[in-house]
């Protein structure tokens, strides 16, 4: 099922807040491409590009980010040059991904440098890009997947994959609410970004 974006009415300060938030794609290669591309990062800093299929998500290390479409979160946020955040952002996104998860009884952890799992399987992982355009500003963005109802067996479409795959459903026995683990994570992740602006 497509997500339900237009009702959400973030409640954030430095991600854009209201119902303006998004930027959403039914389908595109990776939601990392379009929130480094040079028009979106002047004009659309703070708002989060989304998808609900992702045909050629990006992890770390050039590997490869695999989610089932219609039942996974992938976003970007869109982080502009004016800031130039480093691993400890990711490190603090990671912490607020596995609080969310202790919130819902899963224990987790991260699995340096930005992977998050749970036992052996991993069930998230964040990137921080940064591209530079010409002679132009050092542009960044923060990418996050994470599996929410998926039941994707990786060894199936990667035989070079190096960790199995779990989700927020094959952990806790049932689907749950894409929509609401996604205004979760991301006020979270607000709250990391504003904290690393004032320091």
């Amino acid at each position: 099922m497509q997500l339900i974006l237009k009702d959400i009415d973030l409640k954030t300060n430095w991600i854009k807040s209201g119902k303006g938030s998004f930027i959403y794609f039914e389908t595109i290669d990776s939601t990392l491409n379009i929130a480094l591309n040079q028009q979106y990062q002047e004009s659309s800093i703070g708002k989060i590009v989304i998808t609900d299929n992702q045909t050629s998500g990006k992890g770390s290390y050039n590997k490869s980010w695999y989610s089932e479409p219609y039942k996974d979160l992938t976003f970007s946020i869109i982080l502009g040059s004016s800031n130039n955040f480093q691993q400890s952002l990711v490190d603090e996104t990671c912490t607020a991904i596995v609080r969310i998860l202790n919130g819902y009884q899963v224990e987790a952890y991260q699995k340096p440098p930005n992977d998050i799992y749970v036992k052996d399987r991993k069930i998230a992982g964040i990137l921080l890009s940064n591209v530079q355009i010409g002679n132009s500003e050092n542009y960044q963005a923060l990418s996050v997947g994470i599996n929410i109802n998926s039941n994707i067996e990786l060894e199936e479409l990667d035989i070079n994959a190096k960790a199995n795959h779990t989700s927020f459903a094959k952990e806790l026995g049932k689907e749950i609410n894409r929509e609401k683990v996604l205004v979760e994570i991301i006020e979270l992740i607000d709250k990391t970004i504003q904290k690393q602006v004032d320091q």
